[in-house]
């Protein structure tokens, strides 16, 4: 259990470095870790008239590859799934949304905004 634990604990700094810099970029904060059956969202934010769902990944070594190659196109249906259900329960669904992910790879932070489309 201690492997989850500390995975969990590096998870939880890896949003929080996220959140972090999100909002000194001028991003708002709305929500961490929206969770809905089958999906879940690292972290919402408010960047102008986009509401901007985000998917941290860090990584602290070299294996396992980069953190955005993990956002597969079953984890981008499950975000946009858990998405769709945050938009339709606060009265959201005529925003601008986007996808982004952010990966910490060695300590180094990427934002990479519109990292994939709306899928089903």
């Amino acid at each position: 259990m201690r492997g989850v634990e500390s995975a969990r604990a590096r998870g939880a700094a890896g949003e929080a470095q996220a959140a972090d810099y999100l909002a000194a970029q001028g991003m708002e904060i709305v929500a961490r870790n929206f969770s809905i059956r089958g999906g879940e969202i690292d972290l919402i934010a408010q960047d102008g008239a986009y509401i901007v769902f985000i998917e941290v990944k860090m990584r602290t070594g070299a294996y396992g590859g980069l953190g955005r190659e993990a956002v597969t196109t079953a984890k981008q249906r499950r975000i946009c799934r858990a998405a769709m259900q945050y938009l339709i329960q606060n009265a959201l669904t005529n925003r601008f949304v986007r996808f982004d992910v952010v990966e910490i790879q060695n300590g180094t932070l990427t934002h990479i905004k519109n990292a994939f489309p709306y899928i089903e």
